[in-house]
């Protein structure tokens, strides 16, 4: 259940470009937010969903996180692509950050049906993403999805969240987008493990952060944190960096471009 107190104070605190200071926020806000998004890209994605949409094909499911269990044990493709939280307005954010910031490496714990490795990966195509997926079923026809897309530089890894942090990183994450298991617990241990193969301008993106009232304590928890300076509240999707050199600050922001559904 969304966090509805939290919801009416986003609306009573975002607000635009105007009195930002800070020059990376100021840049991520005016350029970055109003990146155009690729009309072909649009236009395939537009065409895509409509098709999996209509996909009716019946899977049994894994479910080892807390953001879908309404959704039963069995699923369809249509289920996911319908519930998908990354295909409207905060797809196109992931699409405008990865575009706009290059990441050569970026890791993704919530596959789904390849909704948020779509965006992310076509906006930047030289990035390599690895994307981490708790149900072999639903890992398979994400990664149907990315041959029709025509996707590379993508790995999926089929592991419970919890298993995949505590591996050795095969390298330094530009870009961390958590997108599975909506606990507050598991989102603050992931980002605990990750963040000894993260750097400064590491963008940590949160998704669904007013899920629930637990979800909601994390996300204050971190924008509390000594370890990030910068904090940006975008509605249903919250951004951390660590940004060191930087007098810690946190912004809630609803720029003009947002013109559809926030939550």
């Amino acid at each position: 259940m969304q966090n509805s107190k939290s919801i009416f104070g986003f609306l009573l605190k975002s607000k635009g470009r105007h009195g930002i200071h800070s020059p990376f926020v100021f840049d991520f806000v005016d350029n970055c937010l109003t990146t155009k998004v690729d009309k072909n890209f649009l236009t395939s994605r537009k065409k895509w969903l409509q098709k999996v949409k209509k996909n009716r094909e019946q899977f049994k499911i894994t479910d080892l996180g807390a953001g879908s269990k309404q959704m039963g044990k069995t699923r369809s493709v249509s289920d996911l692509a319908r519930n998908a939280s990354s295909k409207g307005l905060y797809g196109e954010i992931l699409w405008k950050i990865a575009n706009h910031y290059k990441p050569t490496l970026l890791l993704e714990l919530g596959t789904s049906i390849g909704t948020g490795s779509i965006h992310l990966k076509s906006g930047n195509p030289a990035g390599h993403l690895i994307t981490v997926e708790g149900c072999d079923a639903i890992l398979a026809r994400a990664s149907q999805q990315f041959d029709t897309w025509d996707l590379s530089g993508i790995t999926t890894i089929c592991s419970s969240f919890e298993d995949f942090v505590k591996l050795p990183s095969i390298g330094t994450y530009d870009l961390i987008f958590l997108d599975g298991n909506h606990s507050g617990k598991a989102t603050r241990n992931y980002i605990d493990s990750l963040f000894e193969h993260t750097h400064s301008n590491t963008a940590f993106i949160l998704d669904d952060i007013r899920w629930s009232d637990d979800m909601w304590d994390c996300w204050n928890e971190l924008v509390s944190d000594s370890r990030f300076h910068v904090s940006i509240d975008l509605g249903r999707m919250g951004i951390l960096w660590r940004r060191e050199e930087q007098t810690k600050e946190g912004f809630t922001i609803r720029p003009k471009v947002f013109k559809t559904k926030l939550f």
